[in-house]
C-alpha cells in the first residue's frame, strides 16, 4: 500500500523560488519576501530541511506534557477552580487573609525577609519568588543595603525547607523592558549564572525562570526553547545536571488602556505560544490589568488557559513544536546568537559589572529605542491602539507620582509601548 505522499510530485526549494520569482513580476524576491527583525535574523517565506542540520538537535529537556496553570489569588476567587494548579499571591495575603487556600500550590512575592521563618509553616507554599540580582536590575540598588546584604538573605531562603524553589530569575522585566529575544535570552542566562558562581551550581535545583512572551509567536516559541538547551549547556560546565523551570506570563509591554478588549486575544495568543515553548506554569494576566484588575479579569485570564487546555488539548504533547523546519532554524540561530551574546557579558565580568557598567542597559534601552520608534510610525501595529483606533476610546488622565532615588546605576524599567499613545 502507497503512503499518501508518494501519490505527490516532490519540488525542490531552487523550483519553488523560481516559480515565486515569476509571480513576483519583476519584484525582487529579497526585498519583498524577506523581512528582518532586532534580532538581527532574516525570516523566509518557506523552509525546508535544508535550514536545519538535525545532526546537532537534541530533544527538549523537559518530560512534562502538560503545564500548571497560575492564577492570582483574591479574597472574591473561586474556590471550586479544580482546573488551576496554583496561586500567585502577596506577602500581605498571608497576613490577612482568612480563606488562603491549602490545597495548591502558592507563589509568593516576600518582602519581609527579616522574617523568613513565619512562612515556612505553610505546607503548600512551595515557591519563593526572591531575587537579589534582578531587585538590583530593577532598582538600581540592593534589596538589603548591600550585596553582602542581599547574599546573607539568599542563604537564609535557601536553608528554607518547605519551599520547592527559591530563586526566581525575573528574566520577564528585560521583555518587557524592550529587549529583543536574543538579549532576553543571553541576559537571563548571565543572571543566573551569577547565582551559580556566588553561591555554589547546586543551587540550580531551586532556581526558577520567569519570562515573559510578546507578540512574535514563532520567535517566543524558539526563544523558550533555545533557553532550555542554552541552561541545560552552562550547567554541563558545572557538572550539574537539572532541569529547567520556566514561569512564563503573558507581556505588559503590548497592552493598553485603549480598545482594552483586544488584550484578550493578545494575551490568548501569547499564551499559546508560551506552551508551544514548553513551559512549565503561565500565568495570563488580566485584560483590564493596565486600567484596574477586576475579579472578572483574572477568571476570564484563568479560563483563557482552560480553553487552550481542555478545547484545544494543548496539553497532548511534551513538544509539539519538534521537527518544524521554521521553529527549529529559529531555535538554532536564537541558541548561537544569545550564547555568544552570554559570552560577551561575561567578558565584562558578569551579570552584575555589566550592570554597573550599564552594558546590559545600553543594549536593551537601544532596541527598546528602536521598536517604540517602530511603533511611533507605525511599522509596528497595535489594533485599536496605533491602527484602527476608536476615537470615541477616552481613557482617565492620571498623573504619576515621582519618587526620586539615590541609585547605584540606571535601573531598567519596564514601560508599555501604548503609553504615549494614551495620553494623545
Amino acid at each position: 500500500m502507497s503512503k499518501l505522499f508518494d501519490n505527490f510530485e516532490s519540488i525542490s526549494e531552487k523550483e519553488w523560488k523560481n516559480k515565486v520569482q515569476v509571480e513576483l513580476k519583476g519584484l525582487e524576491y529579497n526585498e519583498t519576501l524577506l523581512w528582518g527583525t532586532n534580532d538581527k535574523i532574516n525570516v523566509k517565506p518557506l523552509y525546508t530541511k535544508n535550514d536545519v542540520d538535525y545532526s546537532s538537535i537534541q530533544p527538549l529537556p523537559r518530560k512534562a506534557k502538560d503545564w500548571k496553570i497560575i492564577s492570582k489569588y483574591t479574597e472574591n476567587t473561586n474556590q471550586d477552580y479544580s482546573f488551576l494548579y496554583g496561586y500567585l499571591i502577596e506577602e500581605n495575603q498571608i497576613k490577612t487573609s482568612t480563606s488562603l487556600p491549602n490545597y495548591l500550590d502558592l507563589f509568593i512575592k516576600y518582602n519581609d525577609f527579616s522574617n523568613l521563618e513565619t512562612i515556612n509553616n505553610l505546607p503548600n507554599l512551595k515557591y519563593l519568588d526572591l531575587d537579589v540580582y534582578g531587585y538590583l536590575a530593577q532598582n538600581g540598588l540592593w534589596l538589603n543595603e548591600n550585596e553582602k546584604g542581599s547574599k546573607e538573605i539568599v542563604k537564609k531562603a535557601l536553608e528554607l525547607d518547605n519551599f520547592d524553589k527559591v530563586i526566581s530569575i525575573q528574566g520577564d522585566i528585560y521583555q518587557n523592558a524592550g529587549a529583543n529575544h536574543v538579549q532576553q535570552i543571553a541576559i537571563t542566562l548571565a543572571h543566573a549564572v551569577e547565582y551559580l558562581e556566588n553561591f555554589g551550581a547546586d543551587i540550580a535545583d531551586k532556581i526558577y525562570f520567569k519570562f515573559s512572551v510578546g507578540s512574535n509567536y514563532f520567535f517566543e516559541v524558539a526563544k523558550l526553547r533555545a533557553f532550555r538547551f542554552l541552561w541545560q549547556l552552562i550547567l554541563e560546565q558545572y557538572n550539574k545536571e537539572s532541569e529547567a523551570f520556566i514561569f512564563t506570563s503573558t507581556s505588559n509591554r503590548n497592552k493598553s488602556k485603549l480598545d482594552i478588549y483586544n488584550n484578550v486575544i493578545r494575551t490568548t495568543l501569547e499564551a499559546s505560544s508560551a506552551i508551544f515553548g514548553a513551559s512549565d506554569a503561565l500565568f495570563v494576566e488580566s485584560y483590564d490589568k493596565v486600567n484596574n484588575e477586576t475579579d472578572f479579569g483574572l477568571e476570564l485570564a484563568a479560563k483563557q488557559q482552560l480553553l487552550l487546555q481542555q478545547e484545544s488539548y494543548l496539553n497532548q504533547f511534551s513538544d509539539p513544536a519538534a521537527g518544524s523546519y521554521y521553529i527549529e532554524s529559529l531555535t538554532n540561530q536564537l541558541a548561537e546568537k544569545a550564547l555568544e551574546l552570554f559570552k560577551t557579558i561575561q567578558n565584562f565580568g558578569g551579570f552584575v559589572k555589566a550592570l554597573e557598567n550599564e552594558t546590559i542597559q545600553d543594549l536593551i534601552y537601544t532596541t527598546a529605542k528602536k521598536e517604540q520608534k517602530d511603533f511611533d510610525e507605525k511599522s509596528l501595529k497595535l489594533i485599536g491602539v496605533n491602527q484602527f483606533r476608536n476615537p470615541a476610546d477616552e481613557i482617565e488622565k492620571k498623573s504619576k507620582e515621582k519618587i526620586v532615588k539615590h541609585v547605584l546605576f540606571l535601573p531598567i524599567v519596564p514601560t508599555r509601548l501604548a503609553e504615549k499613545e494614551e495620553k494623545k
